[in-house]
């Protein structure tokens, strides 16, 4: 691997179940539902993400599983992650909460970021904005949608902060 450097360390896992007592424990973590939809889906649409019936719609257009669809995970898992081991490729670049690549809008549930260095208070409080790389649902189901870097949005704040 000429030009590249290898390190064997460990990194400390971080976020909710990141220790490994509720292993110990033998308590598993909370089960999620995770509703997603492609935000160019929705811009190819011409759909409102404030709709209150988006993922319906979404639902009944028949998209493709990379588009839209319902998948379950954990609530100690990122949604990143969770989109992972279903076999999606979402975007992503950092994986540590600097970046703006895997911006997604939280439509409906609770979920939060235990890393957030890109996203301002407004952005993630008002707008629902989520990274998707640091961001745990903490709800029976979450409604999330994902790739909005594809955004006129998050593409101006990823030029801006760089």
């Amino acid at each position: 691997m000429e030009g590249r450097s290898v390190v064997d360390t460990d990194l400390p896992k971080v976020g909710p179940g990141a220790s490994d007592d509720a292993d110990q424990d033998g308590e598993e973590a909370d089960p999620t539902t995770l509703e997603y939809l492609d935000h160019r889906a929705v811009i190819e649409r011409g759909w409102d993400l404030d709709d209150p019936d988006l993922f319906e719609k979404a639902a009944a257009a028949g998209l493709d599983e990379s588009q839209y669809g319902v998948i379950e995970g954990d609530q100690d898992q990122t949604i990143l992650q969770i989109a992972e081991d279903h076999g999606l490729k979402w975007p992503f670049q950092c994986r540590s909460g600097t970046c703006a690549r895997c911006a997604g809008v939280l439509a409906d549930g609770e979920a939060e970021m235990d890393m957030n260095l890109f996203l301002e208070e407004e952005e993630v409080e008002e707008m629902d904005y989520r990274l998707t790389c640091t961001c745990y649902p903490e709800s029976e189901k979450v409604q999330l949608v994902f790739n909005s870097i594809h955004s006129e949005y998050v593409r101006s704040l990823a030029q801006e902060r760089g």
